[in-house]
Formats: C-alpha cells, structure tokens, sequence
C-alpha cells in the first residue's frame, strides 16, 4: 500500500506540475481579467440596449459600477436621463495627445422569433457567446474597459491620459450620442488626439487572421424617409391610384432604377491592394492590381458584395410601413432608405435624385446626411503601435489601412482633425461575421478573451509605461 500510494502521490505531483506549466505556457485561466472580461460582457449583453428606443443608460450604468470596484471615478452625460453615455479618464500629467477608447452601448433591434437563442439572455454554448451585441460592439467596450482596469490595477505610469467613453445613440447615427457629447461637453475633450474604435475587419479562415484592417475612412451615409398619401377606404372598392400603398411602390420601383456606377477612390484602392496581398485566388488578383478603368464585369462577377459596396454608393429598402388590416386602404404608407456614398461624396445630389425618382407619388424626409471627412493618416504612432501587435498576435497575417462599408461615430472626430481608426481585435469567421444586425449573433469565447489581452496590449504600449 504505501509504494501505491507513493506512486499515486508522484503522479498527482506531476501533473499538477505539467497543468501549471501549461497554464503558464498559454496564459489561459492565470490572467483574472480573462474571466472578468467574459463575465462583464454577458451582464452588459443582457442589458437590453436596443435602439430605438435606446435605454443606454442602464448600460451605462452597469459599466460605472464596474469602474467605481476599482476607484475609477466616472460621469454619466447627456441630456436625456435614460440615454445617457458614460465619461472616465485616467489622468497622466502630461501634455501628451490623450487617447480615447470609443464604443457604443446601443444595439441594433432583435426579433426574438427569428433567433434559436434568446438576444438578451447572454447564452453560452459549444463555446460560442449568443446574444444581441457581442459583436456589435460591446464586445470592444468590454476590452476597452478591461485596458483601463489594468492600467489602474498595476498602477502603471501613464505617458498620456486615457478616456473610457460609452456613448448613445450610435446605431441611429449618432446625433443623440457623440455628436452632441462633442457639441456640448467640448471640455471633455481637451488634448484628444486619438481615437481606437469600431470599424476594422480581421479576416478569419478557421481559426488564423489573413488580413488585419484598420479603418482610416468611410463611406458617408445617407438616410431617407419617402411617404405615401392618398385615399383611405375599404380595399373592396380601391381608388383609380391604388391608393397610397400603391403610390409608394411606385415610387420604390423608380428608385432603384438609380444608376450607381462602379468608381475607385485613392482610400479604396489602398485598402484592395493590401487587402489582395493576402489572398493567392482570383480575388486576391482583383483586389492587388484594381485600376480605373474598372473591369466591372469582371469586378461584379469575382468580388463580394462587401468589396463591392466600397466601389459604388449603395441604396437599400430597410424598412416598409403602412396598413393595419388586409381589407383596409391606409391613408399614409411610408419607407426607410440606408443609402451609402463614396467617401468623397457630399449628399445632396443623391437626395435630388431620389426626389425626383419618387416624383408626385411621395414625399422626401432626410434622417441623416453625413458629410466627407479625410481618412486618417496611418502614418503615426498609434497606427504603428496596432498593426505590429496585430502581426505579432497572428504570425504570417498581412494588414493595412481599409475603407468601411458602414458608419461609425469616429467620423464627428475625423471631422474635428482628430486621428481615428476602427479595429477588429476578435477574429470572426465569415459565418460568425454573417450574424452581425442579423439573429443569432455570437462571438467564440476563446477568441474573445485573445481579443481581449490584444486591446489590452496595444493601450499599455501607447499610453503607459511600464514601472
């Protein structure tokens, strides 16, 4: 008995010295960040955040309580008190350009039929994080939030001040949220020369980055409202124009007869030729040698909608309304377009034609008109300090500047000349990618929490220095 139990009690030893050398070698479960991390981002997931109507104050609030275990002092803002955004900055006492860590709280609606996992109840399974926003964006905010956790935790020196902001209002574009924050609130804002926010792409095969991007532009977004009015009655008995139903797809039918032709601007042909450098098919040749003139028929046939959306503006129908029963002619019928223009773009010659597409058969509302900004530079420190993280995180990956298909609230301070550039630190796999604004939207945990000690990473490299 006692050399059996000499051999069990060698071989406990062992391997719990061969576990310990494995925790230590992969960094997996010694990090407690890790765990808080996870466990911050399902509480924020299951905070229903969506917009309309918004309720990001209790978001908010949730991310104040986290910074305040810590004795980071922090300040809700914002003119609505149930849309509130959160404010917290780790002071240097330096004259350095401040860098400030964006995202939003707000998600995009859910229809809870359509998804298999409930949006708002933060599920985790086969290693997967379900829930409406764990990739749009609080993911990001909840890395964002860990960065300034360390930093104050190992009391490490900062070499420039460091701003934790949640905001409003985002997925609505942002005139409730940053911009007014920017409008309103200027002294928030004194010395901020950075920005790390949403917008890049990390290109994902399995479980290996291809291709980081980093976005420096965007294309300028343009959200119209057309409505419909005419006779309302019984549908028995319609009038000789259909009705204000019928007047409205009327009016779609001429709208997307609007030509949007193919067209490369400097920023996109940038972004394709880095982007080509990491593919060997024939897209990766598109994308490398893409030249005007543009060899559209081969571009349509080759190319993703993703890639060509940044080559021409882009109009779609999001949203129809109108008519309460299948009997009755309503008395207004109105729909929502998500139109997007080149970066260099200015609004108003889209609006005059789609104006005049609808003609007398409905009315032109403007929810949001963006305006050009310049793209950011990607020659400076911060761009320097993300990309050789990323490489270093991803041996063999390629990166480079991209264009966003999409908007973000980086815009108001590109507007402002402020150095801004969205990153993707989660690598997602095409299909996971697929779920973003869509049901079922989810992130693997393992590639969080990797995420995660990147963003981590890259902030301790550019705004601390290490005691």
């Amino acid at each position: 008995m006692p050399a059996r139990r000499s051999v069990a009690a060698l071989a406990l030893i062992l391997s719990f010295a061969a576990s310990l050398q494995c925790r230590r070698a992969t960094g997996v479960a010694v990090d407690p960040l890790d765990r808080e991390a996870l466990d911050a981002l399902t509480a924020y997931v299951r905070i229903d955040t969506s917009n309309p109507p918004g309720n990001e104050s209790a978001g908010a609030k949730y991310l104040q309580q986290l910074l305040a275990k810590e004795g980071i002092p922090s300040q809700l803002i914002g003119s609505n008190p149930d849309r509130q955004s959160l404010y917290a900055r780790l002071v240097s006492g330096t004259n350095e350009k401040a860098l400030l860590l964006l995202h939003h709280i707000d998600v995009v609606p859910a229809i809870r039929s359509e998804w298999t996992k409930p949006p708002f109840d933060g599920v985790t399974q086969g290693g997967y994080l379900f829930g409406r926003g764990v990739l749009d964006i609080k993911s990001l905010g909840v890395a964002e939030l860990m960065s300034v956790i360390e930093i104050q935790r190992r009391k490490l020196p900062l070499r420039r001040d460091v701003i934790f902001l949640a905001v409003a209002d985002e997925e609505l574009g942002g005139l409730h949220g940053c911009d007014e924050l920017l409008k309103q609130h200027p002294e928030l804002f004194a010395n901020v020369g950075y920005v790390l926010n949403e917008g890049g792409y990390a290109e994902t095969i399995v479980d290996h980055v291809s291709f980081w991007g980093i976005e420096v532009q965007q294309k300028v977004p343009l959200w119209i409202r057309l409505e419909a009015k005419g006779q309302a009655g019984h549908g028995a008995a319609p009038p000789d124009d259909g009705g204000s139903v019928a007047r409205l797809v009327r009016a779609l039918a001429e709208v997307e007869k609007i030509e949007t032709p193919y067209r490369l601007t400097p920023a996109v042909q940038r972004h394709f030729h880095a982007a080509g450098s990491a593919r060997v098919d024939e897209r990766g040749e598109i994308l490398r040698g893409i030249r005007e003139p543009l060899e559209t028929e081969r571009v349509r046939r080759v190319l993703t909608p993703g890639y060509r959306a940044l080559l021409h503006d882009t109009i779609a129908i999001t949203r129809i309304g109108g008519g309460a029963s299948v009997n009755s002619i309503p008395a207004r019928a109105s729909a929502d377009l998500d139109i997007r223009l080149l970066p260099d773009e200015r609004p108003e010659p889209m609006i005059e034609r789609v104006r005049a597409a609808a003609g007398k058969n409905a009315t032109l509302d403007v929810l949001l008109a963006g305006e050009p900004v310049a793209e950011t530079s990607s020659d400076t420190e911060l761009f320097r300090v993300v990309a050789s993280n990323m490489l270093k995180s991803e041996p063999g990956s390629k990166l480079g500047p991209i264009v966003g298909a999409g908007t973000s609230d980086s815009r108001f301070f590109r507007a402002r000349g402020v150095v801004a550039y969205g990153i993707a630190p989660f690598k997602v796999n095409y299909y996971d990618a697929d779920t973003v604004h869509a049901p079922d939207e989810r992130i693997r945990v393992r590639f969080f929490t990797e995420g995660v000690r990147l963003v981590r990473k890259i902030v301790r490299d550019f705004a601390a220095r290490e005691p």
